[in-house]
């Protein structure tokens, strides 16, 4: 059901798909969106939909040590008096991936981890960047920082991105079949 851009082959798992589990925290309801490998998940939600850094970065945090380190800096430009506790993980049992786009000059960009796969001795993380401001529409012109936050199964296995730029319309396209058969 899932593929890339430029006419490339369907991503398909030639090993064992992982299960993707969004960190705990606010429950958002909405449309889902569908994973690589059969099923959906909820859009990325606040708190961690936005980290504000200029730059875009791919991080695999395993103990709860660098999860710490890791909400301090992501705290760091928000107001004290807003911050949150981090989400409870059980580093014993999983690993917290994260994906930030960086810095983007108005709404209407997306970073989705949407599918997690262990394969030849390695687990590959697919990552997809959205641009729907190519697609018309209003954006809000304002400052955006995209990124998602998932967890995974604990390993000790590298961990590889697998990065797809999806044109906006092919994103529409998979997200309204997504929700129209229920993410099947």
């Amino acid at each position: 059901m899932w593929f890339g851009a430029q006419d490339k082959q369907p991503v398909t798992c030639k090993g064992k798909p992982l299960p993707i589990m969004l960190l705990p925290g606010p429950q958002m309801t909405g449309p889902e969106l569908p994973l690589r490998f059969g099923g959906t998940r909820q859009f990325p939600g606040p708190p961690i939909n936005g980290y504000k850094s200029d730059n875009s970065f791919r991080l695999v945090i395993k103990t709860r040590n660098e999860f710490d380190d890791f909400w301090k800096q992501f705290m760091a430009p928000i107001s004290p008096s807003q911050w949150v506790p981090p989400p409870e993980v059980d580093f014993s049992k999983e690993m917290v991936i994260v994906a930030a786009m960086g810095m983007r000059p108005t709404s209407g960009y997306q970073i989705i981890i949407d599918g997690a796969c262990e394969t030849d001795g390695h687990v590959e993380v697919f990552v997809s960047s959205i641009d729907s401001t190519k697609c018309g529409g209003g954006q809000a012109q304002v400052v955006t920082y995209p990124a998602d936050a998932v967890r995974l199964p604990q390993t000790d296995l590298p961990v590889v991105f697998r990065e797809t730029q999806i044109p906006c319309t092919e994103w529409l396209k998979l997200f309204q079949r997504s929700n129209r058969s229920g993410g099947e």
